[in-house]
Order: C-alpha cells, then sequence, then structure tokens
C-alpha cells in the first residue's frame, strides 16, 4: 500500500464531515495505484475518546468507503496517543499525520511527497495506464506526470530528475518558511507562545525546525517503526518528541513550506498563561531529560 493518512480527532462530529469527503475526493483523483494492484491508499480517523458524537458521525460517513477505517477507545488520551496509535495501526509505505479541521488542506501533501521521490519509487509506482480503448492518455514511464494529474509526481518529477534530488524519511509542513504560508493567523497570545516555544525547543532538543508543531507530517513506513515505539508523550508535546527521536535515529529532518489557516474553534488552546501551555513546557523538559538518561 502507498500512503496511509491519520487523523486524530477529539470532539470533532461538526468539522470531521468536510475534511473526510475533500480527503476522498483528493485522494481518488490521484489515480494511485501499485503495480500489480492492491489497495492504493488508506485513511484512519483515530477518535481520541470523544465525548460528542464524532465515532456515530464518521462511521456514517465512511459506510461504503472501504479505505477508510475508524479506531476509537475511551477514555481521552491526548493527541499524541492517538496519532501513534494510528501510525502504528496504519500498512502503507507513507504515511502523513493531518489535522481533522483541515487546518492544512489535503493536496498539500504534494509538497510533501517530491522529497520522497528516488528513482527506485518511481519506477516502483507509477499512475494507472487506461485499458485498451479506455478514455485518457497513458502516462509514459520516463515522465509519469505528462498528461495526467498524479500527486506522487507532484512536480513533474521524471526519473532524471529524482537522482538529484536528495531523499527524506521524515519531512514536515512548517507555516513559518514562507511569509504567505499562514493564510489566516492565530490570535497573539498564541503566536507569541508558539515562537517562544520553538526558541526552547532549539536551545533544548536541538531541533532546528522553525515549526515543529504543524499537524502535517509525513513518514517513511520504516521511520514509524524506529521512532512512534519509542514516543512517551501522549498530548501537545508529542511533535517535538518524535522529531527529537527521528534525529536520534539518525534521520534527517526535511521541512516544507505548506498553506495553512487557523480555526478559531481549534481544540489547543495555549494562551501564554491559559490551556495546555504549561504542559507543553513541562513535557519539554521531560523529552530533555529522556534524552540525557538515553531512554530512546
Amino acid at each position: 500500500m502507498f500512503l496511509s493518512i491519520i487523523i486524530p480527532a477529539y470532539n470533532e462530529e461538526k468539522r470531521l464531515p468536510a475534511t473526510l469527503k475533500k480527503v476522498r475526493d483528493y485522494l481518488n483523483r490521484q489515480m494511485y495505484t501499485r503495480q500489480g494492484g492492491g489497495q492504493a491508499y488508506e485513511v484512519y480517523v483515530v477518535d481520541d475518546g470523544s465525548r460528542d458524537q464524532t465515532a456515530g458521525v464518521v462511521s456514517k460517513i465512511i459506510d461504503g468507503w472501504p479505505e477508510f477505517k475508524l479506531i476509537g477507545y475511551q477514555p481521552n488520551r491526548g493527541k499524541g496517543y492517538a496519532v501513534k496509535t494510528g501510525m502504528l495501526a496504519a500498512k502503507g509505505e507513507w504515511r502523513l499525520l493531518m489535522d481533522a479541521d483541515n487546518s492544512t488542506e489535503i493536496s498539500e501533501i504534494e509538497k510533501l511527497l517530491i522529497y520522497a521521490c528516488t528513482r527506485q519509487h518511481l519506477q516502483r509506482y507509477r499512475p494507472y495506464d487506461p485499458p485498451s480503448g479506455g478514455s485518457g492518455p497513458a502516462l509514459s514511464a520516463k515522465n509519469p506526470a505528462e498528461g495526467g494529474n498524479h500527486a506522487f509526481w507532484p512536480a513533474r518529477a521524471t526519473l532524471e530528475d529524482a537522482g538529484s534530488l536528495q531523499y527524506y524519511e521524515v519531512i514536515i509542513g512548517s507555516r513559518y518558511l514562507k511569509p504567505d504560508s499562514i493564510k489566516i493567523k492565530q490570535p497573539l497570545g498564541r503566536r507569541v507562545v508558539s515562537r517562544l516555544g520553538n526558541i526552547l525547543v532549539r536551545i533544548l532538543l536541538g531541533i532546528k525546525s522553525a515549526d515543529t508543531q504543524c499537524g502535517f507530517k509525513l513518514f517513511s513506513a520504516r521511520a514509524v517503526q524506529e521512532i512512534f515505539p519509542k514516543q512517551t508523550i501522549d498530548r501537545w508535546g508529542f511533535d517535538m518528541e518524535i522529531l527529537a527521536i527521528a534525529i536520534k535515529k539518525g534521520y534527517k529532518i526535511k521541512e516544507v513550506p505548506v498553506d495553512w489557516a487557523d480555526d478559531e474553534k481549534s481544540q489547543r488552546k495555549l494562551g501564554i498563561f491559559q490551556g495546555e501551555s504549561w504542559k507543553t513546557l513541562k513535557e519539554l523538559f521531560a523529552i530533555k531529560w529522556n534524552l540525557i538518561k538515553g531512554k530512546y
């Protein structure tokens, strides 16, 4: 299987329906296929102990969508636990974390996938060639993107191009690499916390990424199996931890600018003196201590 999408959800009965429909519509347009056939993608919604009707709403929507699966448990354990659960249950060779509010559209995956394009992968995966007499152009092996819309070759990458690209197994979206990436800004307090937090992450954990917390991250299956079983943080600090573990395991992290829009109904409340800010700060120091002790 090529791609797994993991969507953690807590009390998302209102926002998930639109997100799931957009994800399905997009993925079905990409014509993902592997030579020899087989399921091309899967989507896991991980219901993190919701108190509303998230599970029932999702079950109703995905009825008849075999690529979509629902994992649920009680009580609420935190976004980090939900992501870990979905990542380890998934079977895709590439596994994408995205948020339930669709703050970064699924189509932004094209910007990440190009850094997973090695010659080997381009030869292994190719778009569907229409059967004899079918409509639509067959896509050539030399340039698979020619004549069709295929997200695995988002930048019109050819086999020749792939030879000059560096291959990464941990590729993360970022809101802060380009000034026009943020379409709707967060409240000032949350922006201040985010930037101060990034400074601490750089100092304490040695993670040089401009945006460790963006909920749009892509991992190879191999990276998932090496990183996520080591994860100990169940709540908001998990992003910092999985990147710290990735670096400890020798993975180079590629940070890619993606478009992002804040949702005022976000579950995360990180004002300077409120919400999860202090808990996340404690988690940051816990990660540092784990690194010192060699726990990872």
